[in-house]
């Protein structure tokens, strides 16, 4: 790696011991590291495998035990869906959308971590629940700025009591609007629309209103971080590596825009295999805190339910048993027999091991594909200070100094 990434205390000692250790090993805190590949996704698999929904709000009240709802039933639900959003007309205004936003932010001087993420998230937020009005789009935003602004922040935020309560009322408020149009769209007032709350609309009879809310505030929290995190790390590699921007963009100077968008990976490769080395390279995020949710035997060791473990694709990513040369960032070794090349199954996982993949992973990668096409064809950064320019691994891989003005070509 040309410049070494700065690491918190937390991911040091973690991938220090990871190596040292064999990669499963109990934290000073009494919590479990899981990062040896195959064992996360043994233990993702044993504590995700049954996962069920929490019982409706009315027999939590009435302290009874309600018909058992299993999550893979909202996934399988969500995935017809998830298809023709991930189809070339959706890509289509994905793209229209994040060009827009980006016309909006030119000449303008940027936080361009920020810019990536709001372009990014506020572009995905009609995918999962369109045509809101405009009232409670605000209220949808306000809650993913509030994420953005904890998850972004390199030390801990240290938030003063009506600070935590302001961000309860806001998050209140997020749900409120997602509850007015699941009741909508189920009385008839509102239309029924070709995003992710439809088919939840479909499963209320099983699920219940509260259970509702809270799927679909699921995927809203998931789109507010990562996907902008890893936005943000694929424009701070073009912004480094000019030599393999203008690869790019001799590429997707290639195909219109119609081709692109519908087949992304296989008409720009070159661009894929960009993108798949910054997600390898810049895993976000970068560890998954999670709670045992019953005994789970390991070889190495038992977890007892209730307590907490953590998995790392960032260490998985970089762990120089799996990988050739991991602190290289080489888009090339997605290439077909290359000699570094990728290891498969567990040791990239870039959206996440199984049961508990990513639904999205096509469309998150359609839409870094999109970017990378704005970027190189139509749009240029114009670093503040290109000297300064550096990543820290915090939450998530945080570039640093990044500020600059966005101009069109």
């Amino acid at each position: 790696m040309d410049t070494p990434p700065d690491e918190i205390d937390f991911v040091r000692e973690m991938r220090t011991r990871s190596y040292a250790e064999g990669g499963v090993f109990w934290t000073q805190r009494g919590d479990l590291g899981v990062f040896e590949p195959e064992a996360a996704q043994k233990i993702n698999a044993l504590n995700y495998g049954d996962l069920t929904l929490p019982d409706k709000l009315a027999d939590l009240l009435r302290g009874r035990k309600g018909e058992p709802v299993s999550w893979k039933h909202v996934r399988a639900a969500w995935l017809p869906h998830m298809k023709r959003l991930s189809g070339p007309e959706s890509v289509t205004q994905l793209a229209e959308r994040m060009e827009a936003l980006l016309e909006a932010r030119l000449e303008r001087s940027l936080d361009l971590v920020w810019m990536a993420q709001e372009v990014c998230t506020q572009a995905l937020v009609p995918m999962v629940v369109a045509n809101l009005p405009r009232a409670d789009v605000t209220r949808v935003l306000r809650d993913q700025n509030l994420k953005l602004a904890r998850l972004l922040s390199v030390e801990p935020l240290r938030e003063t009591f009506w600070q935590e309560l302001r961000a309860i009322w806001i998050q209140v408020g997020a749900g409120s609007a997602v509850r007015n149009e699941l009741r909508g769209r189920a009385k008839g007032r509102r239309p029924r629309q070709l995003d992710l709350t439809d088919p939840i609309v479909d499963l209320l009879p099983e699920l219940g209103l509260d259970r509702a809310v809270d799927a679909v505030t699921a995927v809203l929290t998931a789109i507010a971080g990562p996907p902008g995190a890893t936005a943000a790390c694929v424009l701070y590699e073009l912004t480094r590596r000019p030599d393999h921007a203008a690869r790019l963009t001799r590429e997707l100077e290639s195909v219109s825009r119609e081709e692109l968008y519908g087949a992304p990976t296989r008409v720009a490769p070159a661009t894929h295999r960009f993108v798949k080395e910054t997600m390898r390279m810049w895993s976000s995020p970068l560890f998954l805190a999670r709670s045992a949710r019953t005994d789970i035997q390991l070889e190495q060791t038992c977890l007892k339910s209730g307590q907490r473990y953590f998995v790392s694709p960032h260490l998985a990513h970089h762990d120089p048993k799996h990988w050739k040369d991991p602190e290289t960032f080489d888009p090339d070794r997605w290439l077909p027999d290359a000699a570094n090349g990728p290891c498969s199954g567990a040791s990239y996982v870039p959206f996440g091991w199984s049961p508990t993949t990513c639904i999205g992973a096509g469309l998150g990668i359609a839409q870094l594909i999109v970017l990378c096409h704005l970027m190189c064809t139509r749009y240029r950064i114009q670093l503040s200070e290109p000297a300064a320019l550096r990543m820290v691994l915090a939450a998530v891989p945080l570039p640093q100094n990044f500020k600059g003005t966005l101009t069109r070509r």
